[in-house]
């Protein structure tokens, strides 16, 4: 029997290790996991829920025999103070049972549209949703007034399957009923948003009567009961591009009767819904600042003014767009689960501990964490600081080999809440380089293709929840944004759910969204000859 197994604590995306004989509680209490035992671990409180995704545990006990009814038992449902790893684990574990929750972006800049709902019936509401890779948010919306009453964020319970699309669509391959799964828990996760939305507004679910959902081509896909084993390879193609409406019930969703769910166009098979939201929601596409313009033409001719705008949604994949010369050109770069924690040895999502922020001073490293508690792990946003704060210290080579070895130390044992010292390694540093470099290339080649260079820009939009929390000085110091003023930047948090919103609110919002998705234009990053040498450029970081 091997020393310890592997521990992945999804959607956490904290990983630890268990001895044999160990539970789960105590390994998850040995990374840093706030997982809640109220009755310390005897299995009375039942607090300590999680579902067993992948591998092999102990068979229940007869406490959880008696606490857990054979349903959730045969779905994976253990005690986590009752079970021990017999193998490497990859355990979901339910928000409830958390000591603290994570930090979900739900928020975004808004712009004044006229409401035109596609519903008219007095008091009817809706429901607009973003479909993340890895989170969801969701908005009840009053169809009259466009006022959102209730807004809720949660994990997408599809991470427990795979943290990125590829990892998706290989469970899809893998699995017969795989893509019927995924669908199946994200349906489940919007219906529960739904509930507690509703309840938080005092209404029934029967008055939500319309919704609008964004996503990228695979959640789209997943979500529509369509094909997804077309965009694992080469050309990358979607089922279909066009812009779908679906009787609410026939997905699962539980809204007022009638009801329809409308899906907006998606651009190519790793650009979608979510970044036409994003442009709506930013005043982009072809400067509509306001939407108030009736007339798309009149519109570019009258609000572009020959701006030069990047904007981007960064996460597991980043979408790219570039408004120059009166048109849109779009692009897509695998930037990999590392912004969200994934692939780094102490990496974690955006929880009560982590490291959020980083700074070089007086020769060393000062750091300051969620909730201000002692550090268990590092954040998206804490590795880019950290990883810049090496630069200034000097502490890194321009390959991104430490000078000090293979680990640095960043916070000793006697401070974090791990029992050890918390550390960065070359192989974390390895892991942002290639993010980096994917983010930092589709926009160069973007902007090469258009006859221009960075300094040419007027505006960098930046959108996403990983994108509402980084430091643009970080970003910009390891090579990952272009250098420019910080002022040309702007940060706007989740626009694609304000996108949602929009189109959820307005018909004239969703002819706008379908507009777009036949005029702009799509890069593939890898057909392009310079991608080869771009990326090895900035692989790199200026010294």
């Amino acid at each position: 029997m091997p020393e310890s197994f592997h521990i992945d604590f999804e959607p956490l995306g904290r990983r630890g290790e268990a001895r044999p004989g160990q539970t789960l509680l105590d390994a998850a209490q040995a990374a840093g996991v706030g997982l809640a035992s109220v009755c310390g671990g005897v299995g009375t409180c039942e607090e300590c829920r999680l579902r067993l995704a992948a591998g092999k545990l102990t068979p229940p006990t007869l406490v959880e025999q008696a606490v857990l009814s054979a349903a959730d038992l045969a779905a994976g449902f253990r005690l986590a103070c009752q079970a021990e790893p017999l193998s490497d684990v990859k355990l979901d574990i339910p928000p409830e049972s958390l000591t603290s929750a994570q930090r979900l972006q739900v928020e975004g800049l808004e712009s004044p549209i006229m409401v035109k709902p596609l519903v008219l019936t007095p008091g009817a509401y809706g429901l607009a949703v973003d479909i993340g890779t890895t989170k969801l948010a969701a908005y009840l919306v009053r169809l009259e007034t466009g006022e959102t009453v209730a807004r809720a964020g949660v994990m997408n319970p599809q991470i427990a399957f795979g943290e990125d699309v590829i990892s998706r669509i290989a469970y899809t391959i893998r699995e017969p009923e795989g893509a019927r799964t995924l669908q199946k828990v994200l349906v489940e996760a919007l219906n529960k948003l739904l509930a507690e939305m509703c309840i938080e507004a005092q209404i029934s679910p029967n008055s939500v009567l319309d919704a609008v959902l964004v996503g990228n081509t695979l959640m789209h896909h997943l979500f529509a009961g369509l094909p997804v084993e077309q965009l694992g390879h080469a050309p990358f193609s979607p089922s279909t591009t066009r812009p779908l409406t679906i009787l609410a019930r026939e997905l699962g969703l539980n809204l007022g009767p009638g009801a329809k769910a409308y899906l907006p166009p998606v651009i190519a098979g790793y650009v979608g819904a979510d970044h036409i939201a994003m442009l709506l929601a930013t005043g982009m596409p072809l400067g509509l600042n306001q939407h108030q313009e009736a007339n798309f033409k009149a519109a570019q001719t009258s609000s572009l003014g020959g701006k030069k705008i990047i904007a981007l949604d960064i996460g597991t994949n980043t979408e790219i767009s570039l408004l120059a010369n009166g048109e849109i050109t779009s692009c897509s770069c695998a930037s990999g689960p590392a912004f969200e924690g994934a692939h780094i040895r102490e990496g974690m999502r955006a929880a009560p501990g982590a490291i959020e922020r980083a700074r070089w001073s007086d020769g060393k490293i000062l750091w300051q964490t969620i909730g201000n508690l002692p550090p268990v792990g590092i954040c998206g946003s804490g590795i880019l600081d950290v990883i810049a704060a090496l630069q200034d210290g000097a502490l890194i080579k321009q390959t991104g080999v430490l000078k000090t070895g293979s680990e640095i130390i960043l916070v000793p044992a006697s401070q974090t809440g791990l029992g050890r010292d918390l550390v960065v390694t070359r192989k974390d540093i390895n892991e942002i380089q290639l993010a980096k470099s994917a983010i930092r290339v589709g926009v160069e080649i973007l902007l090469q293709n258009a006859g221009l260079t960075f300094s040419n820009l007027d505006e960098f939009i930046v959108a996403g929840a990983f994108g509402t929390y980084l430091d643009l000085r970080s970003a910009v110091r390891i090579g990952m944004f272009p250098p420019l003023p910080l002022e040309r930047f702007r940060q706007v948090g989740n626009a694609a759910g304000v996108g949602a919103k929009q189109m959820l609110v307005s018909v004239d919002m969703r002819k706008e969204a379908e507009k777009i998705a036949v005029q702009i234009g799509y890069v593939e990053l890898t057909s392009q000859a310079s991608f080869t040498p771009l990326f090895m450029k900035h692989l790199c970081f200026d010294i």
